[in-house]
């Protein structure tokens, strides 16, 4: 082969693995802060969902890596959640409901005591927790009929 051919094949390969890399438009979840979570909420009505964490929990990690990795999963919350990372035992605060919390009072307030944990809120208060881990068919059935309920 000459060195035009070569040159050829290696534009043609990196084209097409650019474009493939295009195509991911949806290949994780896009987390917020809660406040960007809050101001997107009320502004769209979609609700919340606060996936509740600390760095030492070993289901937290699995959630991360199986669960919200999952194609399927990374589509649904992308289209009918705004996603957020709260970690209680991290500095953080923001406004709620008229109310300031820290990321341990929000939890405390919602009785999670255990991790992981997830919150689903509804912009109207309508508000749910899930403690414990779930693999990403129950995590979706969860959401699914949480939508459902405040629809």
């Amino acid at each position: 082969m000459n060195k035009i051919s070569i040159y050829f094949i290696i534009v043609f390969t990196a084209t097409l693995c650019f474009s493939f890399n295009a195509l991911k438009v949806n290949d994780e979840i896009k987390w917020k802060t809660a406040d960007e979570a809050i101001s997107s909420s009320i502004k769209d009505g979609k609700p919340i969902f606060i996936d509740v964490y600390t760095d030492w929990c070993g289901w937290c990690k699995i959630l991360d890596k199986k669960t919200f990795q999952n194609s399927d999963v990374v589509d649904y919350v992308s289209e009918n959640y705004h996603a957020v990372k709260l970690n209680p035992e991290k500095d953080g605060s923001f406004e709620f409901k008229g109310e300031k919390y820290t990321n341990e009072s929000f939890a405390l307030s919602h009785d999670v005591n255990s991790y992981p944990a997830i919150i689903v809120i509804h912009p109207e208060g309508k508000d749910k927790v899930f403690v414990g881990y779930r693999d990403s068919e129950s995590f979706l059935e969860i959401l699914k009929k949480y939508k459902r309920q405040v629809d």
